[in-house]
């Protein structure tokens, strides 16, 4: 029994994590901080990838919450889900890997897509 509640205490602990970026409101207000040139709240990403030309169709096609934004060495980036914390970042990373994004990684953003102030591999 007490290995079934301290199970349950660490899923539920991951799930909150998680559960920052699953809400749909909740994504369209980070998302708006992250175009807002002069907005300081730290917004975190997992880029899954960069290219110059489009991905191969259906790349994308299981990944929640993504977008692009095609910076000015003319790569696109796509990035999937945002979160307020580093934490969970690095898990939905950790999970991104294990679904076939090895080299996702976690970005801190703030103030537009174009001040990247911090990576985690």
């Amino acid at each position: 029994m007490t290995k079934i509640i301290a199970t349950l205490i660490v899923f539920l602990y991951f799930f909150s994590f998680e559960s920052v970026a699953q809400n749909k409101d909740n994504f369209e207000h980070l998302i708006s901080k992250l175009q807002d040139k002069d907005s300081q709240e730290l917004v975190y990403t997992v880029q899954l990838g960069a290219f110059n030309k489009s991905p191969k169709e259906g790349h994308f096609n299981t990944v929640e919450n993504l977008f692009s934004h095609t910076y000015r060495d003319g790569m696109t980036r796509f990035f999937t889900k945002l979160f307020t914390s580093v934490e969970s970042a690095i898990a939905h990373r950790n999970n991104m890997r294990l679904v076939g994004y090895p080299d996702a990684f976690v970005l801190a953003m703030d103030g537009g897509f174009d001040r990247i102030l911090i990576e985690v591999d």
